[in-house]
C-alpha cells in the first residue's frame, strides 16, 4: 500500500515504462502476440467502459493516493509520451512484416500495446483534471477539448482496430460473391453481396493501363440492390462497406473478365473522427483566446 501511497516523481515514471516494456516481453514470450480478434465487439466494447471506468476511479482517488495523483501529472505524462514515442520510432524504422519477428508487427506487440495503454490512462486522467475546471476560463475549455479528443482518439482506434477489416473479394463477370479474404487467406462473410455484370479497362498506346473499374451490382443486408462503377479513387460504400478497385487479371489485360475489390469495414471510425475534430477544436481555441490576450496586451 505504501507504494501508492508515496509521492511519484519523473524518475519513478521512467523506471515505471521500462517496467510495463519488461512486462510486455514476458507476456509476448508467454502467450505469444496480443490476438485483436479476441477483443472484437462486443468485448471492446465492455473494455472501453472498463478503461472510463478506471480512469474516473482513478481521478476520484487522486487526493488520497500518490500513484493515482501522479498518473495524472506531467511526471506521469512525459515518461509515457516518451516511450510511446521510442517504441513508434522503432515501428518506424523496422518494416512491419509479421514473418520478420516481433518487432515486424508492433501492433501486436506487447511492450508496445502496454505503453499505449499507459499513455491512454494518463491523457484520459489529464483530461478529467480540466474537465472539473471547466467554467473557470476558455483556456481550461480549450485544454479539455484537446486532452479529451486525444484520448478518445487513441482508446477509439485501439479498440476498434479489432473490428476493422480489410479485405480483398475477387469478382469474375456474371457472378455473385458474398465472401473476401485477408492477406494470409482468412476467409470473411461480408454480409452483402456483389456481382460484376462487366469489367472495364482502357490503355495507353503503349500499353499501360489508363483506366480500369468494375460494373457491380451490391446487394444489401436488407436486400436493396446498388448500381455502380467502381473505380480507382473513387469507392462505394454499401453497409458500412467501402468497396476499392483494387486490381485485375493483369495477363489478360483488356481482355480480363476478372476484378479484384478491396472491403474496407472500420465502424469506430466515426468516433475517431469525433476525437480529432474536438483536438482541432481545442487547438482552435486556445490560438484564438491566445489572440485575444495579445490584443488586449
Amino acid at each position: 500500500m505504501a507504494l501508492f501511497k508515496k509521492p511519484w516523481n519523473l524518475t519513478d515514471g521512467f523506471l515505471f515504462g521500462g517496467i510495463l516494456v519488461l512486462m510486455g516481453f514476458i507476456l509476448q514470450i508467454a502467450s505469444g502476440p496480443v490476438d485483436w480478434e479476441l477483443i472484437n465487439s462486443p468485448v471492446n466494447l465492455v473494455l472501453l467502459l472498463l478503461c472510463v471506468a478506471i480512469v474516473i476511479i482513478a481521478f476520484l482517488l487522486r487526493k488520497r493516493s500518490g500513484f493515482f495523483a501522479w498518473l495524472g501529472s506531467s511526471e506521469a505524462a512525459v515518461p509515457s509520451i516518451a516511450w510511446a514515442f521510442i517504441l513508434t520510432i522503432v515501428m518506424g524504422l523496422t518494416a512491419q512484416v509479421p514473418q520478420r519477428g516481433w518487432l515486424g508487427s508492433m501492433t501486436t506487440f506487447w511492450p508496445f500495446v502496454l505503453c499505449y495503454v499507459w499513455l491512454t490512462v494518463v491523457v484520459g486522467l489529464v483530461a478529467m483534471d480540466r474537465l472539473s475546471r471547466l467554467g473557470k476560463n476558455w483556456r481550461a475549455i480549450s485544454s479539455s477539448l484537446l486532452h479529451l479528443g486525444f484520448f478518445v482518439t487513441l482508446l477509439c482506434a485501439t479498440l476498434g482496430s479489432a473490428d476493422k477489416r480489410e479485405l480483398m473479394m475477387t469478382l469474375h463477370e456474371g457472378e455473385t460473391v458474398a465472401k473476401a479474404e485477408t492477406e494470409d487467406g482468412k476467409v470473411y462473410d461480408t454480409g452483402v453481396s456483389v456481382k460484376l455484370n462487366d469489367f472495364e479497362m482502357e490503355v495507353y498506346p503503349s500499353g499501360m493501363p489508363k483506366r480500369f473499374a468494375s460494373d457491380v451490382v451490391v446487394i444489401g443486408k436488407s436486400g436493396k440492390e446498388t448500381a455502380a462503377v467502381i473505380e480507382v479513387n473513387k469507392p462505394i460504400q454499401v453497409d458500412g462497406w467501402k468497396m476499392y478497385q483494387y486490381g485485375y487479371d493483369e495477363e489478360a489485360g483488356t481482355e480480363g473478365k476478372m476484378s479484384i475489390l478491396q472491403m474496407v469495414r472500420d465502424p469506430w471510425l466515426p468516433m475517431v473522427y469525433a476525437g480529432i475534430f474536438m483536438m482541432l477544436a481545442g487547438a482552435f481555441l486556445m490560438l484564438f483566446t491566445g489572440f485575444k490576450r495579445e490584443e488586449s496586451r
